[in-house]
């Protein structure tokens, strides 16, 4: 098999592994895991907005008005007006989202560090690095189109 064949592969299959370990996280409280994306990138950065977080997902911003919408009907985030520019709106997370992200990142925490504790450990900044590299290309790529 060719480099790009298994470039691919390895990819598809680290998809396959960071969809099961957020699904696992994700279907206990109801919420989807886009649902899940978004409590995590609130709880980390209250006061988004709509689009910074569409923006950040990589999705578009109708999808997550959706979301979030229902994200605020079921009681884990508020709207509300900035102070300065009562035009955007603010999202932070209620006390059951606040919750929730902790939960969200405790459990994560955990997962990842078992996987990492599996990497022998002078591999550890090489695997590092190629995430980095790896992001940073598709960062380039999507800018690119």
């Amino acid at each position: 098999m060719d480099s790009i064949k298994r470039f691919r592969e390895y990819t598809r299959q680290l998809e396959c592994h960071l969809g099961y370990m957020n699904q696992t996280d994700c279907c206990c409280c109801g919420v989807s895991q886009t649902q899940c994306f978004l409590i995590v990138e609130i709880g980390r950065k209250p006061g988004s907005s709509v689009k910074e977080l569409a923006e950040i997902l990589r999705m578009d911003k109708s999808g997550i008005s959706r979301a979030v919408e229902e994200l605020v009907q079921n009681g884990f985030v508020e709207r509300n007006p900035a102070k300065e520019d009562r035009r955007y709106v603010e999202l932070r997370l209620l006390q059951k989202g606040q919750e929730r992200f902790e939960k969200i990142e405790h459990d994560m925490y955990f997962k990842f560090k078992e996987v990492w504790e599996r990497i022998p450990a002078e591999k550890q900044e090489q695997v590092l690095e190629a995430l980095k590299l790896y992001n940073e290309a598709c960062l380039a790529t999507e800018e690119k189109k």
